[in-house]
């Protein structure tokens, strides 16, 4: 039944119509490969990948101000499980997110996943290091994967895998 939920789409996953994607800041591709940043520049992105039947999804939207915090929850249903954490600022980013946002936990809710847990902590600095999987802002995810739908925002095997 678990796998009946999870649908892979270009740049991640579509459980029951909500969607996981990962994306990156178009700034974050020139920092790394011009080692050059406009200012501002925070390296932004999402990161999504699938682990058996659980979907792990990590959004960085920290920046380099002092006003960071992590936020995540964990829901499951028939067998399938999405964790969500996000390295977030309660300072204005000033070019905004360059990745997807996670659904929030209501629409889960809504279609009947229940939530396992939920939490927001304080962080001290961006929020680094970062899990071993979640590369950076300058690994690229353009490519589209072979027979999905090209009209989104990329996703190649190592940024979410279908299966470790």
């Amino acid at each position: 039944m678990a796998d009946m939920l999870i649908t892979r789409v270009n740049g991640g996953y579509n459980l029951e119509g909500l969607e996981l994607l990962a994306a990156n800041c178009a700034f974050g591709r020139l920092c790394g490969a011009w080692k050059h940043c406009p200012a501002g520049c925070c390296f932004t992105f999402s990161r999504v990948r699938r682990q058996g039947n659980t979907i792990l999804y990590l959004g960085k939207k920290t920046t380099t101000d002092a006003n960071n915090y992590e936020w995540g929850y964990r829901v499951a249903k028939d067998g399938t499980e999405v964790e969500v954490r996000v390295l977030d600022s309660r300072s204005q980013l000033i070019l905004g997110f360059g990745g997807h946002e996670p659904p929030a936990l209501a629409a889960w809710e809504e279609k009947g996943w229940k939530v396992l847990f939920q939490f927001e902590r304080p962080i001290i600095g961006m929020g680094e290091p970062l899990p071993a999987w979640c590369t950076s802002a300058e690994s690229d995810i353009s490519a589209p994967v072979p027979g999905l739908n090209p009209a989104g925002n990329g996703g190649d095997e190592k940024d979410t895998p279908a299966d470790d």
